[in-house]
């Protein structure tokens, strides 16, 4: 069973990197990241889907202002396997956020917001949460 984290009040600023490190069930549709204001003004939306909505191995990224959605953006490097840890690593920048994922690949996904701090982070779905550290 996942776990859920929500966490608020943080006051993560630029250049603060946010690690996280869970493990895939073998039978996960997906998996979520949000990072922001508030849950509704998230600067990232992070999801690894391995077979939900339509959409096999890809991540995509998105953000949400006043609860509306932007544009999706998809990225298909897709390192991910069921049964297995990951970790993933998200540097907040002031032009976006880098995420380094277990593969090593990097991608950026821009700070539509220009947010300067984050106060909202949300891990959920199928993902067992081992541990999130900020530095």
């Amino acid at each position: 069973m996942a776990r859920e984290i929500v966490a608020y009040k943080m006051s993560l600023r630029h250049g603060n990197c946010i690690k996280i490190v869970g493990d895939i069930p073998r039978d996960a549709k997906h998996c979520m990241i949000n990072l922001g204001k508030d849950e509704f003004n998230i600067g990232l939306h992070f999801n690894p889907r391995f077979n939900y909505q339509n959409s096999i191995k890809k991540i995509i990224c998105n953000s949400r202002n006043d609860g509306m959605w932007g544009k999706e953006l998809q990225e298909h490097n897709f390192p991910f396997v069921l049964g297995t840890t990951m970790e993933i690593s998200i540097i907040f920048e002031a032009h976006g956020f880098k995420v380094k994922l277990p593969d090593g690949f990097e991608f950026t996904f821009p700070n539509r917001l220009k947010l300067h701090t984050l106060n909202y982070l949300e891990i959920g779905h199928d993902i067992l949460i081992r541990s999130v550290t900020f530095k």
